[in-house]
């Protein structure tokens, strides 16, 4: 069963996409933090009010008598598609792109509004209907339309709805036959980002195909919730031509080409448990360059930009320290907003007219101690603009001053940014000119950058810009000569060496780094172990439609061998040079793990419970794929647990402000985000006292049921109820209400008559009480693990 999606975690900076030489869908499960690495590596787009090109230029709107389907034949087909939609009014209809930035290459759609209300509350969704096939393209209604609950058990299995979903799909896009979609069979992607408690919904992935191959970032999706509802549906519409499927170059040459060519690195790689970095380990991974795409027309390996890449290999070179280098501010007062714009503005370019008008202090996730500045300068323009204002933006340490972000175009291919003139008595610059440029820049703005970092030296015109509009350079952050793969800075000048966009989001937490000795297995034990996890396959590829270092990238079809993994769960794990051992290393929000991936359940009285938990990640196996099923468990577990089966990202929800104690637990408590969720969410009161690393008695965890389910009142009627009396031990329970309540809820049960109140519960214990919670929605008043936010 999937759950209902929860609304993931989002960050106020809205920036624009860098391509770098590392982003392959393999890459970024290794480099990236699971919200980013989830996502689909074609480009970040920003709602905008207008009709764009593809280019981002401002463009005369299509013309509706050319479409084929009508406004309203488009409005009566979602009418037909989504019965429900009878109580919705139709509050806007626009013809033209869906206003997304850089544009889809498809303009020709009705964008169609839609608001109904439920009580005193109003919704409101849009749906795109493609104006020249009448497919559906996107549409998403939201759960409270349903007016439906479809809780555990479901009435539908996950096979029949997925034939309501192959149903769906018929009639949604007509232009789509039974042999141009491929079910993707991989349950972490169907099921991403539900949760374990609430309305049940299954979710659905399938492959485009064009002329019988699939394309590698063209996917359907469709969500049905467990009464046979479908409630999104999503289908790419680029607009673009697809070549022939024929390539000129054949398959075993393209393997060739990948088998000699494949190679690792060794890095320390952190593992992400929630978002945050747990460990580090020393890996084996595939270099970059092994995982780009071969050319089926011509045999060139191609970057994710769609350009030639250099038969050069790729080199890092030390970064020599300059005399003008970064300083932390030393005061320890923290620096006020002016004194964190003045920093900026000594080092980069605002553009004449631009103001500092927004200034934020917030704290950086995932570490939630961390704080920093955001900034931006607007143009005080009182003109009816289409678009953005032209923006720059910066987030810079409150405390120490060091610059971790800077876009001098914050919405990059805003129609009204005027091009920034040449600079007094400027000279441009040569390639290796902005070189020696851009190791000083790096100096001034990363703390100590000689030491530890080095360039990456792709070989060629890789660094120059298209049209020689500027340089692009690539810093990779390293540990004690070994690197570290989490990103590193990329940096991104104009051909006068003015800076235009600086990223350096890696901020890991290096302390958790235990250096390790020389790796236990060679390169060449691992390249063994590498052999057979990746298949070379011939599809279509889609590239550019986005901004790669503030230039624009024409997209287009091309036709390419790519290595992908056999098992697509594999591309979030590396091989341990220390153990040999497979490691997870990215197991993001939501993500269902198979429950093969947990190696200690069969046979055990819980198994299906626990296979349960695992698979929405309430439960993670750890480095050996064991649960430990009978381990006791805290108190501080207990809200872990609860948090992950109400939201997968309920560790977001704790950083938008200044952490303080919450029930007794300090910020630099492992299982502070837990209980502060659960103190918002009014599981608990703000004033409890817990001891989170206690162990949990199995009286205690009746008083968090009766308090999770919010009949604490109804548990004090409660303490003469024959279901606690009638216990043996009875009088060794202190807290009569909440045991009965349990009791009779079918939570926890009686053992021979006695219930055992100090006896410890374990995982198993608790993966039943979850998974009878799970039963019990609809069933009781208040809804399980959707309860109120307090204030």
């Amino acid at each position: 069963m999937d759950r209902h999606a929860s609304k993931p975690y989002s960050t106020p900076f809205i920036h624009q996409t860098v391509k770098t030489a590392l982003i392959t869908t393999v890459a970024l499960a290794l480099l990236l933090p699971g919200g980013l690495a989830a996502a689909d590596s074609s480009h970040t787009t920003v709602s905008v009010p207008m009709v764009t090109e593809a280019q981002g230029q401002a463009a005369v709107a299509p013309d509706p008598s050319k479409a084929k389907i009508t406004e309203d034949q488009a409005v009566a087909k979602l009418r037909e598609l989504f019965p429900v939609l009878k109580d919705a009014t139709v509050s806007n209809v626009r013809f033209g792109g869906d206003g997304s930035l850089p544009a889809s290459g498809n303009q020709m759609m009705w964008n169609i509004s839609w608001s109904y209300e439920i009580g005193n509350s109003g919704y409101g969704f849009s749906s795109q209907v493609d104006a020249i096939t009448g497919d559906l393209i996107n549409t998403y209604l939201p759960f409270p339309f349903l007016k439906e609950d479809a809780y555990y058990p479901p009435k539908l299995t996950r096979d029949e709805a997925l034939g309501q979903a192959q149903k769906f799909i018929a009639k949604a896009a007509p232009s789509l036959g039974t042999g141009d979609i491929q079910l993707q069979d991989n349950e972490s992607m169907n099921g991403a980002g539900s949760s374990l408690f609430g309305a049940v919904q299954y979710n659905f992935s399938f492959k485009l195909l064009k002329n019988g191959l699939p394309t590698a970032s063209d996917r359907l999706w469709v969500t049905v919730d467990g009464n046979g509802n479908v409630t999104q549906f999503n289908k790419p519409s680029p607009g673009l031509t697809y070549p022939s499927a024929k390539p000129a170059v054949s398959m075993e040459s393209a393997q060739k080409k990948y088998t000699d060519s494949f190679a690792l690195g060794l890095y320390y790689i952190p593992v992400y448990k929630d978002g945050i970095v747990e460990r580090w380990v020393l890996g084996w991974r595939p270099q970059e360059q092994s995982l780009y795409s071969i050319d089926a027309q011509t045999g060139k390996r191609t970057d994710n930009e769609g350009t030639e890449v250099s038969s050069l290999p790729v080199t890092y070179e030390a970064v020599p320290q300059t005399k003008d280098r970064f300083q932390a501010i030393s005061t320890g007062k923290g620096l006020t907003a002016a004194e964190a714009a003045k920093l900026v503005q000594q080092v980069m370019s605002i553009p004449a007219g631009r103001k500092l008008n927004d200034q934020m202090q917030g704290n950086v996730y995932p570490n939630t101690k961390q704080k920093v500045w955001r900034l931006s300068w607007r143009e005080n323009s009182s003109a009816l603009m289409a678009g953005f204002t032209p923006t720059s933006y910066a987030e810079v340490d409150a405390v120490t001053g060091q610059i971790y972000q800077f876009q001098l175009e914050q919405f990059t291919g805003n129609t009204n940014v005027k091009p920034q003139p040449a600079p007094a008595g400027g000279k441009k610059l040569s390639q290796a000119e902005a070189k020696q440029q851009a190791i000083t820049l790096v100096n001034r703005l990363y703390d100590q950058a000689s030491s530890v970092l080095k360039l990456e030296e792709h070989g060629g015109t890789w660094g120059v810009l298209p049209d020689g509009k500027g340089f692009r350079f690539q810093f990779v952050r390293y540990y004690k000569n070994t690197p570290l793969s989490d990103s590193g800075i990329t940096l991104v000048m104009d051909m006068y060496g003015r800076l235009e966009s600086y990223s350096a989001m890696s901020r890991n937490d290096l302390a958790t780094i235990k250096e390790q000795p020389a790796p236990a297995i060679s390169q060449n034990e691992a390249l063994k172990s590498y052999k057979d996890r990746y298949v070379l396959k011939l599809q279509y590829s889609r590239i550019g439609g986005m901004y790669t270092n503030n230039v624009y990238v024409e997209p287009q079809v091309k036709l390419v061998y790519s290595p992908l993994p056999v098992n697509e769960q594999d591309q979030y794990s590396v091989l341990d040079a220390s153990t040999g051992k497979w490691v997870q290393v990215n197991t993001y929000y939501g993500q269902n793990i198979a429950a093969s991936a947990a190696v200690d359940l069969k046979g055990h009285p819980a198994e299906k419970a626990l296979t349960e938990l695992v698979k929405y990640g309430v439960l993670i196996p750890d480095a050996d794929g064991k649960i430990n099923p009978d381990q006791e468990i805290t108190v501080g577990d207990w809200f872990n647990f609860i948090a992950k089966a109400s939201n997968p990202n309920y560790s977001g929800y704790s950083n938008a402000t200044e952490p303080k104690a919450v029930a007794g637990v300090s910020p630099d408590n492992e299982y502070y985000s837990a209980v502060s969720f659960a103190v918002n969410y009014g599981w608990i009161s703000k004033e409890a006292v817990l001891q989170p690393g206690n162990k949990l008695s199995r009286e205690q965890l009746a008083v968090l049921l009766a308090s999770f389910l919010r009949y604490n009142k109804i548990s004090s009627f409660l303490v003469n109820d024959t279901a606690v009396t009638s216990l043996s031990d009875n009088a060794a329970i202190k807290e009569k209400g909440a045991v009965a309540l349990v009791v009779k809820l079918g939570l926890l049960q009686g053992d021979n008559g006695k219930f055992n109140p100090q006896k410890n519960v374990t995982k198993a214990d608790i993966a039943t009480v979850l998974m009878k919670l799970v039963e019990l929605q609809g069933r009781v008043d208040m809804g399980i693990g959707q309860n109120i936010r307090q204030n």
